[in-house]
């Protein structure tokens, strides 16, 4: 299983310091911290993103378990809003995640030179990510959400390029882009968790192959009749669009 999380806030620290979560119905949050899931103790990738060109830009992940022996070090950085045209720069730990305690509260440090935005977003999970396989199709869909900053904008109904045939799908992969969007996840009816993308900012960038076609797992079901809908994260976009790697299962 996986789940996405996110920080973002516009602060001006000079050593690594807190910032704070956006607003979440899907963990608890509590002033700085966001209390790890107790199903989903670990990191598998963290992304770091400080808008400034400074040279000293910082990023950790900090929990009284990592503090007990040491900060997880976010590397690398990226400097700006948006990840950009090429490959995402993330933490990747999909093989070997991070142990956490479950419930504890979880922090993401930054350390900038000025009053800049900064974000960040975490991939917890219940182990290591396994890949799957099977015949995988992939549906192009849209969105008209009105994206907004530090919060997570729920699309309400995607639209599909190609109709679904009746059944039970599995997505085991996807891909979301529009100008200014940073995160995309998806929303499962009746799931706990909502398994997230970096997003990119054209159709044409390039993309993070672990992200498609199965090689993190199955990150969610679905009928026909009931599809997920998907949380944006980023600003003033209102036309967003993506892609589904799916497994037709019956």
């Amino acid at each position: 299983m996986l789940h996405t999380v996110g920080y973002e806030q516009t602060v001006s620290n000079a050593a690594p310091t807190a910032i704070t979560p956006i607003p979440d119905p899907t963990v608890a949050v509590i002033g700085n911290d966001i209390r790890v899931p107790g199903a989903l103790p670990n990191i598998a990738g963290v992304i770091g993103m400080i808008n400034s060109a400074a040279a000293t830009l910082r990023a950790q992940i900090v929990t009284p378990s990592l503090r007990a022996v040491l900060p997880l070090d976010v590397s690398p950085i990226v400097n700006g809003l948006i990840q950009g045209t090429g490959y995402p720069r993330m933490l990747r730990l999909w093989s070997s995640p991070v142990p956490l305690i479950g419930l504890e509260p979880m922090d993401l440090l930054i350390q900038n030179a000025a009053a800049v935005l900064n974000r960040g977003f975490v991939w917890l999970c219940d182990g290591p990510v396994k890949p799957t396989t099977g015949k995988i199709y992939s549906v192009r869909w849209t969105a008209t959400a009105s994206l907004v900053t530090a919060s997570w904008v729920n699309s309400g109904a995607i639209t599909f390029a190609s109709t679904l045939p009746t059944g039970h799908y599995q997505v085991v992969g996807m891909r979301s882009w529009s100008a200014n969007q940073v995160a995309a996840r998806i929303f499962f009816v009746g799931y706990p968790w909502r398994p997230g993308v970096p997003a990119g900012s054209a159709e044409d960038n390039t993309e993070d192959p672990f992200f498609r076609f199965g090689n993190l797992g199955v990150w969610g079901e679905f009928d026909n009749t009931v599809p997920p809908t998907i949380d944006f994260m980023g600003i003033t976009d209102t036309a967003e669009a993506g892609q589904f790697d799916l497994i037709k299962v019956s």
